[in-house]
């Protein structure tokens, strides 16, 4: 009986993890753009009964109807707001209020930076009365930010509470990305319940309680890491050596990155910056360890290793 316990249990938390939410996803394609985050909340409650339903609609509408503003992103509007209060509660009001504006021209225009994402989709929890918060915190995106510890935050993403569990989501990195600056539209369902273990890799709150609500870390050892891109966060592969994102380059100019569970029959190229063709590692496998020896590395460049056509992890070297 013991046995049958356990073996039900594994399959109800692996079903939590690996939900599917096609049918919500289908039904929601042919929402409208609304205009207003009211009629979308409205639209949303009406179709749905399942607080998870709910969250994943509104999650999944924002990353596909809102267009990330790049232009605002490198020339930020500078938004300063004086006001007066007697009482905090007149305070949260009066924040609250500049929010909604927010929303309100985000949903008008139907594009946004972070902030948009991120305050829409809370907003529309509160109107479903699901209990959702904002993150402020910060990510990484070149090989640049290595090493590098910021001053200020630099991105906001939500959490949200279902079955007394927070699941982490952002509905920015979500909606597309950049590819020769301009915004490529491209639903990711990876950034939809960011995985507990993997959520440092990409994301580092600013307030402490998130932090120690899923592992240890401090904001330096954040910046200290590689770039990992989706390839890789996608997939089982484990990067075990090295853990730091800048490299040291030896007499020997041979820099060697050893994984556990890297599909062998995956393309593995790398490139330096600056060169114009990309490069094949020398590939071992011992022990189930798989070892990438790169040669003739550069110092003071920056090294990026594609899984299958796409960046997997970017190091600067020294």
């Amino acid at each position: 009986m013991m046995k049958q316990l356990f073996f039900f249990f594994l399959l109800f938390s692996i079903s939590l993890q690996s939900q599917d939410f096609t049918q919500v996803d289908d039904l929601v394609d042919s929402y409208p753009k609304f205009s207003k985050v009211e009629a979308l909340a409205k639209r949303i409650s009406s179709d749905f009964s399942s607080d998870e339903n709910k969250a994943r609609a509104t999650f999944y509408w924002l990353a596909k109807n809102i267009r990330y503003n790049l232009k605002e992103y490198y020339n930020p509007t500078q938004r300063s707001y004086n006001f007066s209060y007697a009482t905090e509660a007149e305070k949260q009001q009066k924040l609250q209020a500049l929010k909604d504006g927010i929303i309100a021209d985000a949903f008008k225009t139907k594009q946004g930076v972070c902030e948009e994402y991120a305050q829409s989709f809370k907003k529309i929890c509160d109107l479903l009365e699901i209990e959702a918060e904002v993150i402020k915190g910060n990510v990484r995106n070149t090989p640049n930010e290595i090493g590098k510890l910021a001053t200020s935050t630099n991105h906001a993403w939500n959490a949200v509470k279902l079955k007394d569990k927070w699941v982490i989501l952002d509905a920015t990195w979500a909606a597309g990305f950049e590819y020769n600056g301009r915004w490529v539209k491209q639903f990711d369902n990876y950034f939809y319940n960011i995985p507990k273990e993997k959520i440092f890799k990409t994301h580092f709150p600013e307030k402490t309680i998130w932090v120690l609500r899923f592992g240890r870390m401090s904001l330096q050892e954040f910046y200290n890491q590689p770039i990992y891109g989706k390839t890789i966060l996608k997939s089982n592969a484990e990067l075990r050596t090295p853990k730091l994102g800048i490299l040291k380059v030896d007499s020997s100019k041979e820099l060697q990155l050893k994984f556990k569970n890297l599909d062998e029959k995956s393309l593995i190229y790398y490139t330096f910056k600056g060169q114009r063709y990309a490069k094949k590692p020398v590939i071992t496998k011992v022990d189930g360890i798989t070892t990438l020896t790169i040669k003739n590395a550069p110092k003071n460049s920056e090294l990026v290793l594609y899984i299958n056509k796409e960046a997997a992890l970017q190091f600067k070297t020294k």
